[in-house]
């Protein structure tokens, strides 16, 4: 077991930045909040460092960290709209459908609660289980998130017809 020290602390950090990066992005939308949450995630976690118990499993600890601090931002940012705002406003017109998009382009274009399963299980290569540690769900709900997720993303990339299951 390693001991939990500053410099092994910082080589997880450095050896899982761009799942921490791609997995706020993939919450938050924008590259400056995604870049925030991950800092206040890195001090948050190395000040509970203590709490990990398994030294071996600090990727899915320090995302389920991160998440938790995407989701408060999330909160936090909540944009309100008076409705009378918006009473004229006319909705757009559709999206071309001959516009293809790339996988990633699509993938933002999901929910959030569809976007963050997928993320993590194939960009990040969480397992099921961990995804469910990391969003604190069900073994199901993940499984249901990431089979909706699928679905959708055929839609948005114009492959209803494939059915491999595959993204």
């Amino acid at each position: 077991m390693p001991v939990l020290t500053k410099e092994w602390f910082g080589g997880q950090v450095v050896r899982n930045q761009t799942a921490l990066f791609r997995t706020a992005r993939s919450i938050l939308k924008n590259d400056q909040d995604a870049e925030d949450a991950v800092q206040e995630a890195i001090l948050s976690a190395y000040a509970s460092l203590d709490s990990l118990r398994e030294p071996e499993r600090f990727k899915p600890w320090i995302l389920r960290i991160l998440t938790n601090k995407c989701y408060d931002l999330c909160r936090k940012n909540r944009p309100v709209v008076d409705l009378s705002d918006v009473e004229e406003v006319i909705p757009a017109s559709g999206t071309d459908c001959t516009e293809r998009l790339s996988l990633w382009q699509a993938v933002e274009q999901l929910p959030d609660d569809l976007r963050t399963p997928i993320t993590l299980f194939y960009y990040e290569d969480l397992n099921i289980r961990q995804i469910s540690l990391v969003l604190d769900l069900t073994q199901a709900a993940v499984k249901t998130r990431l089979h909706r997720g699928r679905e959708r993303l055929k839609l948005l990339l114009g492959e209803e017809g494939t059915t491999d299951g595959s993204v």
